[in-house]
């Protein structure tokens, strides 16, 4: 993972001069009032055929108009387990079971799964499948709803609260629900609660509280995750919020959001629209095995509501340990729905990289390529981590990287300083033989000055013979 190196200077969002009183842009604002206008607040008709129920595989007539789709990946026990959640859906919205057991007694009919790395595709032999259904979640999930209460929210405050009502209304006896609210801080209107009704009574007490003002995103998603503090380790935790991404007076940054979602194992569902930074708040919700959703009307902020809460239910289940890549992973499941029939394909990812969207310059990575001692040619083992820091560069263009060699202490000053720069130049000439323009990369030779481990044995010296990657530009 990337590691900071000097100060950490990171800016999202630059504030606005022009503001409104209660609001975060100013209603005079052009562009604020196209986000708004853009937005249907008209009545919402239930959407056809959405989540209407459940229907078995054998009494699907036309298996061609199945939906097949990975609703999200879990990877953050990576790379000891990835877990897939896989759902379908036939033509009218119903939820199709008995496709793998403990439903059905075999899994035969998820007839493949693999993930393609850069520039090769891996098969993953052995995996497994489980369908999940509504009895199977006893447990219960805690989960906090988290709205935004800017002054910007204003133009789509009405179908806000129809979402918040319709996500209470759907909550399931075991689930513990708790609903805040963020502007410039959090605003906790109903503490984790299992009674439906009870949490129905608080929002209705307290929602109309503390709209307005300035918009802190990453600050008051923070806060909201800190929410789950008390939460047993093995109850799952789910965080939805809803906003318009006009991000603008955050001390913390959207890294510190992901990292902290991560370690508390929190995911994240964002609802957004308008100024919405898509790469963000998409990038957070991959990454903590949740869903970003863009919405542009009541019935979609609706529909993404029910669709959320619906498929922490249903699901299929597909776990298996990945193969190593310090890069995207694309994921390809395969489904036959009945012998004989027609495959269906369904397609998501996750990312193991070290450089991602909020990389900064000065983040810098060590990659164990290694060199044998007082030499400066790269050992078969480099290849595969040449080919992950070439498919990162190739996804991140704007992204240049200083390659630093470094030696062990065995000779002299000199000596060291020329061999470092040998080994740095011998990284730079194989990522540009794999497509990366020279402008791009920068050879560095550090020498024997910077050892990642004492020189006090063998051992140590051979993981000081390495090379270290720091972004310069991007």
């Amino acid at each position: 993972m990337i590691r900071r190196q000097g100060a950490l200077l990171v800016v999202f969002a630059t504030v606005a001069v022009v503001l409104s009183i209660g609001g975060c842009r100013s209603y005079r604002d052009p562009e604020a009032q196209l986000a708004i206008a853009r937005f249907d607040t008209s009545e919402a008709t239930p959407t056809p055929g959405f989540f209407r129920g459940t229907v078995p595989i054998d009494s699907v007539a036309d298996v061609s108009t199945l939906r097949f789709d990975i609703w999200k990946i879990e990877s953050e026990d990576y790379p000891r387990e990835i877990r897939l959640m896989a759902r379908v859906f036939d033509s009218s919205g119903n939820f199709v079971t008995h496709l793998a057991p403990p439903v059905v007694p075999t899994q035969e009919r998820w007839v493949r799964l693999t993930e393609t790395l850069g520039r090769r595709t891996v098969p993953i032999g052995t995996f497994t499948v489980r369908e999940f259904g509504e009895g199977d979640s006893a447990l219960g999930y805690r989960i906090v709803l988290a709205l935004d209460y800017s002054g910007s929210m204003r133009g789509v405050w009405d179908a806000m609260q129809d979402g918040a009502r319709l996500f209470i209304g759907m909550k399931y006896p075991a689930d513990e629900l708790a609903i805040a609210t963020f502007n410039t801080q959090l605003d906790p209107k109903v503490p984790f609660e299992r009674e439906r009704n009870i949490v129905r009574a608080q929002y209705e007490q307290t929602y109309r509280r503390n709209f307005g003002g300035y918009s802190s995103v990453y600050d008051g998603l923070i806060a909201a995750v800190s929410l789950f503090d008390t939460t047993a380790d093995e109850q799952p935790r789910v965080l939805v919020c809803f906003t318009d991404g006009d991000e603008n007076a955050s001390r913390e940054s959207a890294r510190t959001l992901f990292e902290l979602a991560q370690r508390r194992r929190v995911r994240i569902f964002p609802i957004g629209f308008g100024y919405v930074r898509d790469e963000l708040l998409e990038y957070i919700a991959r990454e903590t095995g949740g869903r970003f959703y863009r919405v542009t009307s009541r019935k979609e902020l609706l529909a993404a509501f029910e669709e959320i809460y619906r498929s922490l239910r249903y699901y299929y289940l597909v776990r298996y340990v990945p193969p190593v890549f310090a890069g995207l992973h694309n994921v390809e499941l395969t489904l036959q729905p009945r012998p004989g029939s027609p495959s269906l394909v369904a397609q998501g990812s996750y990312d193991k990289s070290d450089i991602n969207p909020w990389a900064q310059l000065n983040d810098a990575f060590n990659k164990m390529i290694n060199f044998d001692y007082n030499k400066a040619t790269l050992r078969p083992d480099a290849l595969p981590i040449i080919e992950e820091i070439a498919d990162q560069l190739e996804r991140y263009e704007r992204v240049w990287l200083e390659v630093r060699g470094h030696t062990d202490d065995i000779g002299g000053i000199e000596f060291n300083q020329r061999l470092s720069e040998e080994r740095a130049k011998a990284v730079v000439k194989a990522l540009v033989e794999r497509g990366i323009d020279s402008v791009r990369l920068r050879a560095r030779g550090m020498g024997m000055l910077y050892p990642l481990v004492p020189n006090t044995s063998e051992e140590n010296r051979a993981k000081n013979r390495r090379t270290e990657f720091v972004i310069i530009r991007r």
